[in-house]
């Protein structure tokens, strides 16, 4: 957590601007980098197994819910 020194406080990452600075203008963090969005961004994969998996299952669920209307 990053310290501002004149403010007496920690501040959370996402409570303080992209530049790093906190809400009364001192620079308390470095501002991220290219590198730092592009990691924050990436989704595991076993993520998109559990969509597979549940669209899998909807996609079921439709099929019987349409049988069970016709029939």
């Amino acid at each position: 957590m990053p310290w501002c020194e004149p403010c007496g406080k920690f501040y959370n990452p996402n409570s303080l601007r992209p530049d790093g600075t906190c809400p009364n203008d001192h620079q308390v963090a470095e501002p991220p980098g290219p590198k730092a969005e592009q990691e924050r961004a990436k989704v595991p994969w076993h993520f998109w197994l559990l969509l597979l998996a549940l669209a899998i299952y909807l996609g079921w669920r439709v099929v019987q819910g349409i049988a069970w209307v016709v029939g």
